[in-house]
């Protein structure tokens, strides 16, 4: 550090700012802590966001003023001002407080002092460490024949190494993997689908069933045909809509945090740091985790993107192949409690279409129950017992509706 009267108005600037900023982070990580005594985790949150910010700035600060070196020199400058602050510094802080009746302060001084001792120690075994890691890798730096002699064998191996193949492969597998699960997710629109396409259905059948005479038998067909038509188009439509919205405030959020990004990265940095912190690394490892996922723009919008809004920079949502499969789902599933109609009467067609529905619907379950690993006998119960519900309900309203009207 230069001092005294070679300091440029910069360079005393510099100095300023960082002691600035340094007073700032600290103060405001003060008063994080003191939101959270409070129960404001929202409070804190925002405290410190902007510490970190603020730390980001005064870290330029002292880069520009060529205050970080090698980690030697650092390591030596630190251990210098330990040790100043250890034997002179504090003990003068400790005496100019007790001699102005201030214990409180003189008690936090002497902590400071301990702790300052405790990091002189730290400080010092970390610098011998370094210089015998330093020493032993300039001896164990290869000779040039030793590379040439490498190199040699490499191209003398076309074979690729196993571990590269390996390498290619794991990528290959993650980039597939993504787009599995997406698949897998529309899972949800086939069970969704074709349970209301089973349980409406037979609902409206076993309905329009217990009220028809014998002479209007045919309504049964026309109404669940007619239901069926109609609930698929409008399961299509509801899914087209819905997974469109999903979409379009997926792209605008990923548009906002691109934004961000461009125009505030000291502050999006600080973001980052803080959401490794919550997972569980100290602010050093988090600060340094960061500093490297920053240095690829796009791996530092999609970190922020899934670790910040818990969203992926890949839209995997497909809102026409969402609509197809609601609707395909639908129609299909309602064609089970209908056929019986098209081959009996509706006496004997009714406790079939029940039957048969029922064993879709448990089907349904089992199925739902083997991808998603749990127990596909459960699973079958609890829809099917859905359906029983419904068709019971459904038949009971077929049945008092024109008793109530004659």
């Amino acid at each position: 550090m230069t001092t005294g009267s070679s300091l440029s108005r910069t360079d005393r600037n510099l100095w300023n700012a960082i002691v600035t900023e340094s007073v700032a982070n600290v103060k405001y990580q003060a008063f994080a802590q003191q939101a959270l005594i409070e129960g404001h985790p929202e409070i804190a949150q925002i405290f410190q966001e902007v510490a970190g910010a603020e730390n980001i700035h005064g870290i330029n600060h002292l880069r520009v003023a060529g205050d970080v070196k090698s980690s030697v020199e650092n390591l030596r400058s630190v251990i210098a001002g330990e040790a100043e602050e250890a034997a002179r510094v504090y003990p003068q802080m400790i005496q100019a407080a007790l001699d102005e009746g201030r214990r409180d302060a003189a008690d936090t001084f002497r902590m400071a002092m301990d702790r300052e001792q405790h990091h002189l120690n730290m400080f010092e075994t970390a610098l011998q460490q370094l210089e015998q890691k330093l020493s032993e890798q300039t001896l164990s730096q290869p000779t040039l024949a030793q590379v040439q002699q490498a190199e040699a064998a490499t191209r003398s191996n076309p074979v690729e190494p196993f571990v590269n193949r390996r390498s290619w492969a794991s990528t290959e597998e993650v980039d597939t993997e993504r787009w599995r699960i997406a698949a897998s997710a529309r899972v949800r629109e086939v069970v969704f689908g074709a349970q209301d396409g089973l349980v409406s259905t037979l609902a409206l059948v076993t309905a329009v069933a217990a009220a028809v005479t014998a002479e209007n038998e045919s309504f049964v067909l026309v109404a669940g045909l007619a239901g069926a038509l109609a609930g698929m188009i409008s399961m299509a439509t509801g899914a087209f809509l819905g997974s469109r919205a999903e979409v379009d405030l997926q792209r605008a959020e990923i548009e906002k945090e691109a934004r961000e990004l461009e125009e505030h990265p000291a502050e999006e940095l600080a973001e980052l740091v803080s959401l490794y912190q919550r997972e569980g690394l100290s602010l050093r490892e988090a600060r340094g985790l960061a500093d490297k996922v920053s240095e690829d723009k796009d791996l530092w919008l999609r970190t922020l993107l899934e670790k910040e809004l818990g969203i992926s920079p890949e839209i995997t949502s497909n809102p026409y192949k969402d609509a197809l499969t609601m609707g395909g789902a639908f129609v299909v599933a309602a064609f089970v409690p209908i056929m019986p109609y098209f081959f009996l009467d509706v006496s004997a067609a009714l406790p079939v279409s029940i039957a048969v529905t029922l064993a879709g619907l448990y089907a349904l379950g089992m199925w739902k129950g083997r991808l998603v690993k749990k127990s596909p006998w459960i699973q079958g119960v609890e829809i099917m017992v859905i359906g029983s519900v419904a068709a019971a309900l459904s038949f009971g309203i077929g049945e008092g509706i024109p008793r109530i009207f004659g």
